[in-house]
C-alpha cells in the first residue's frame, strides 16, 4: 500500500469507550512508515482486555488509548466482541508484530530502533534473535532500568533516549506503566513509541510463544497460563477473565438488540 493513500488519522471503531484502527497488517505497517517519517512523537498503543480492565477503572488511562496515534487489537476477544458489535477488525497486531514492522523499516532506510525495558539482558537477546531472522538493523541503544526510578532518573533516562535519536521506541514496562511513560515523556522524545509488555521475553526465547494454532484460535492465554501460572494467574483469572466476561455479554446484548441480530432471531 502507497504511503500517500494513509491517511494522517485512521478512521476508527468504537469498543465499550475505546477507539480501534480497523488496519489490516499491511495498512498497520504502512501507517508506522509514515508516522517514523515525520520527525515527530507518536504513540501506538496495542488493547486487549487487560488495557480494557485498566481503562474501565482508570480515566487517565483511558483518555491516554483515546489520544493515541495509533491503537491496534490485540487479543481474540476483542476481535470477537468487535464482530458481535458489527465491527470488522481484520486481525490482531501484537507487541512482536510491531516490532517487526520496525525492523523491516530500519533495514529498508536505515532507521533506527531503541529497546527500552525488561529484565537484564532480555532485550539484547531479543535483538540478537531479530538479527538472526531479519538481519543487520541499527540499534539506537537497549536499556533495561531498574524498577521504581524517581522522577529525576526517569528524566534522566528519557533524555538518553532521546539523545540515542531513535526512530522507534518499544517500552516495555507492562501495561499501563509504559504507556504512561510514553506519554509522560512526549514531547522529549520524537520516535514512534510503541508499549509492547513482554515482547521482548518472546523474541530472545526466553518465554516460548504459543503454537500458532493456539494464537489463531484465541487460545494463547491458555497456553501463557499453562506455562507461567505463577506470574499469570491472578491477571488473567482475576483481573481479565471478568472483563472478557463482560465484553462479550456486552456485545452479545448489543447484537441481539441490532436490527441484524433481530432478523437472525426472526428467521
Amino acid at each position: 500500500m502507497a504511503l500517500d493513500t494513509i491517511p494522517q488519522r485512521t478512521p476508527r471503531v468504537r469498543l465499550f469507550g475505546l477507539p480501534l484502527d480497523a488496519l489490516s497488517p499491511e495498512a498497520v505497517e504502512a501507517r508506522l512508515d509514515a508516522l517514523a517519517g515525520d520527525g515527530r512523537h507518536h504513540q501506538v498503543v496495542t488493547v486487549n482486555t487487560d488495557f480494557v480492565a485498566v481503562a474501565r477503572r482508570d480515566p487517565s488511562f483511558h483518555a491516554l488509548v483515546c489520544d493515541a496515534d495509533l491503537v491496534v487489537p490485540d487479543g481474540a476477544p476483542i476481535l470477537w466482541a468487535a464482530r458481535l458489535r458489527g465491527h470488522r477488525l481484520p486481525s490482531r497486531i501484537t507487541g512482536p508484530d510491531i516490532i517487526a514492522m520496525a525492523v523491516r523499516h530500519a533495514r529498508a532506510r536505515g532507521s533506527a530502533l531503541y529497546f527500552l525495558g525488561g529484565a537484564p539482558g532480555v532485550a539484547a537477546r531479543a535483538v540478537d534473535q531479530l538479527r538472526l531472522r531479519y538481519g543487520a538493523f541499527n540499534v539506537a541503544g537497549i536499556s533495561a532500568p531498574a524498577a521504581g526510578l524517581d522522577a529525576a532518573a526517569d528524566a534522566r533516562l528519557a533524555r538518553e533516549v532521546r539523545d540515542a535519536a531513535p526512530d522507534f521506541v518499544f517500552v516495555g514496562f507492562g501495561c499501563p506503566k509504559q504507556d504512561f511513560w510514553i506519554r509522560r515523556h512526549r514531547d522529549l522524545v520524537p520516535a514512534v513509541c510503541v508499549g509492547v509488555g513482554g515482547s521482548f521475553n518472546y523474541l530472545s526465547g526466553d518465554i516460548r510463544r504459543a503454537p500458532s494454532w493456539a494464537q489463531r484460535s484465541g487460545l494463547e492465554w491458555a497456553f501463557r497460563l499453562a506455562t507461567e501460572p505463577r506470574r499469570l494467574a491472578r491477571r488473567y483469572l482475576l483481573d481479565d477473565f471478568p472483563v472478557a466476561l463482560a465484553l462479550g455479554w456486552e456485545a452479545l446484548r448489543h447484537h441481539v438488540a441490532s436490527p441484524q441480530g433481530q432478523t437472525r432471531r426472526r428467521a
